[in-house]
């Protein structure tokens, strides 16, 4: 299956939220950078950035050019701290030009033996993966509970499932996934206003989610944080699986 993430500006946390999930995802997984802002993901690596620095996603698409995408995915995979294998992304926004995002979406739908969490960065950037975005089975649009970020959802829904119904008719709608960060808004309200059902709800959690973003040495009590109980509480889980996304 193949789930894509994204926002429509505001810095809701897309990057920090797909690695946090996909740290919970109940089977095998791997999460994949295709913000064309230029991606950020190995931060999360701590000292192993370097290291790992040759392997992207330009050299995924690159090798799989030359062989069947899947074949060569392990090769360019960097197993985070917390245990999430991540395929790293642009280094700068310059190269979102030389990506055919078409290929790439084309070569995750042909993953079988795993769940493809994508990070499809901000809607309606230059050079953005539409392509990738089309092909997702699951599409969940990472929000915030502040004014300024839902208005930004308004306006863009409509304009992404008019995209989406048009390159890929039939497939599943948008949803939301709310980060709480203590805004004006409840979750009911957030799904009236913005009229797309809510998946899900995560609470704004700096200090877990630095361990997931950054790389930060987790605490002795992590697994007893609001994040991670967030995602692995057994309401959030039977949605998902209600909705069949797992």
């Amino acid at each position: 299956m193949l789930i894509g993430l994204l926002s429509t500006g505001g810095s809701p946390g897309v990057t920090t939220t797909t690695i946090a999930v996909g740290a919970m995802w109940p089977g095998p997984v791997v999460v994949v950078d295709a913000d064309p802002s230029g991606g950020d993901i190995l931060a999360a690596a701590g000292g192993a950035v370097e290291a790992d620095r040759e392997r992207n996603l330009l050299e995924l698409m690159r090798l799989g050019r030359q062989s069947h995408l899947p074949e060569v995915l392990d090769s360019q995979i960097t197993v985070l701290p917390t245990g999430v294998p991540v395929v790293a992304g642009l280094g700068h926004p310059g190269q979102a030009g030389a990506v055919s995002w078409t290929d790439l979406a084309e070569g995750l739908r042909a993953v079988n033996d795993r769940d493809v969490l994508v990070d499809l960065g901000r809607w309606g950037m230059p050079y953005a993966p539409a392509p990738l975005l089309w092909a997702c089975d699951v599409v969940l649009l990472v929000v915030r509970t502040q004014l300024r970020g839902l208005r930004r959802a308004e306006r863009a829904l409509p304009l992404i499932a008019e995209d989406l119904d048009r390159h890929n008719p039939g497939a599943g709608s948008v949803n939301l996934l709310v980060v709480n960060d203590h805004g004006p808004y409840a979750i009911a309200d957030i799904a009236r206003r913005v009229g797309v059902p809510v998946l899900g709800e995560l609470p704004l959690d700096t200090q877990t989610a630095a361990v997931f973003s950054d790389g930060a040495a987790p605490g002795r009590h992590v697994d007893r944080s609001p994040l991670v109980r967030a995602l692995r509480s057994e309401e959030h889980t039977s949605e998902l699986q209600s909705r069949q996304y797992l």
